[in-house]
């Protein structure tokens, strides 16, 4: 249980974190700063992909907002889960 609780604050300080970045404009969070703070118990080389897809899914979510469609945000909410459970994949792993 407190490894889910962890995980899940990991993940929302992460799209916290790619959010303040991309549609604020705060330069200062960078890769580096996320990856060490987060999840520092990933290696780096699976870190980046994961960060790429949480970025793609924070696109996706802008255009939601702007469209609302129903079947958009059940697919949303689908991907999110699946990397809820890819995450506590790597969390056991480490």
């Amino acid at each position: 249980m407190a490894g889910e609780l962890e995980s899940c604050k990991s993940l929302s300080g992460l799209l916290s974190g790619l959010a303040q970045n991309t549609f604020h404009g705060h330069s200062g969070i960078t890769e580096e700063l996320l990856h060490s703070q987060l999840y520092p118990e990933v290696p780096l080389e699976e870190f980046r992909p994961f960060l790429a897809k949480m970025r793609g899914i924070l696109k996706e979510s802008e255009f939601l907002c702007l469209e609302f469609d129903e079947a958009k945000v059940k697919q949303i909410l689908k991907k999110l889960s699946e990397v809820e459970e890819s995450i506590s994949g790597l969390m056991q792993a480490a």
